[in-house]
């Protein structure tokens, strides 16, 4: 097929056609994500033809995938195949939506703004959906830790860096853990929304565990642990009626004092003598 009449095909069978066999939609998660984040999408396949649509194993017949472009127009270098069970298959008006994480399978080490478009290969045909676009950012630096780790002659440093994406439903507070030389993000851990009427504190305790105390809404702090490669072990939650809440590094030991917070327990500030109770 002259390249010319195979855009023509492809223009005709563009998801959302009133004539196409296979419909396919795809929206990003949101409109920012941080570099070394999960990078998701939403995709929706709706199996119009008059048979089964099978994306895996040995008798496959049709196949899902991505073209993700910069600004320029590059291709995002695609890392591996997405993989799918041999028992995803699509029968005949069914309905099939997955959210799929594109970092394990693409390049998006580099902030940018992207084009995304998802397709479905069937019988020597390519359905398409239409672009939508979302956005790659290193993110601001709200705080950061180094610390030396290794033996005393191989000694390497790490660095702990608190950033901030701006999502729908408000600000995100993310640890990440980057080399300094590099700036290679080798990992990336939600810690939930954040704001920044108070800066948030970074310490390290004797296991090599992180604890990160933030302000995550007006009347609510956010202490969190996590291992030295950012796996979240547990978060509690501390309330700002009474007094903020401190963290303090005691023999080795991060400990933060403050009143729990409880879910629905608005309470004002007390005055008068209950204030010093």
């Amino acid at each position: 097929m002259k390249p010319c009449l195979r855009l023509v095909v492809l223009g005709v069978m563009l998801a959302g056609s009133a004539r196409a066999q296979i419909e396919i939609f795809c929206q990003p998660r949101h409109n920012y994500f941080l570099v070394g984040e999960e990078t998701t999408v939403r995709v929706e396949i709706h199996n119009n033809t008059d048979g089964q649509l099978v994306l895996a194993g040995s008798n496959h017949n049709a196949r899902l995938g991505f073209e993700l472009t910069t600004e320029s127009g590059a291709a995002v270098t695609q890392r591996g195949e997405l993989p799918f069970d041999p028992t995803e298959v699509i029968h005949q008006g069914e309905t099939w939506a997955r959210t799929i994480d594109l970092l394990p399978f693409y390049d998006l080490r580099n902030s940018g703004r992207l084009a995304l478009r998802a397709f479905v290969d069937w019988d020597g045909k390519a359905f398409l959906t239409h672009k939508s676009y979302f956005n790659i950012t290193r993110g601001p630096e709200v705080g950061k830790l180094l610390v030396s780790v290794g033996p005393e002659k191989k000694k390497t440093t790490v660095k702990y860096s608190l950033r901030t994406v701006a999502r729908e439903e408000g600000e995100i507070l993310f640890l990440c853990i980057e080399e300094p030389d590099t700036q290679i993000r080798v990992a990336v851990a939600n810690l939930g929304s954040s704001i920044r009427l108070y800066p948030p504190q970074i310490r390290r305790d004797s296991a090599g565990h992180l604890h990160i105390l933030h302000q995550a809404a007006p009347n609510r702090f956010t202490h969190s642990e996590l291992t030295d490669t950012g796996r979240l072990l547990s978060q509690e939650h501390f309330a700002t009626d009474y007094q903020m809440p401190d963290m303090q590094e005691v023999e080795g030991h991060v400990i933060v004092r403050g009143r729990p917070y409880i879910p629905g327990d608005e309470r004002r500030m007390p005055l008068g003598p209950e204030a010093n109770q």
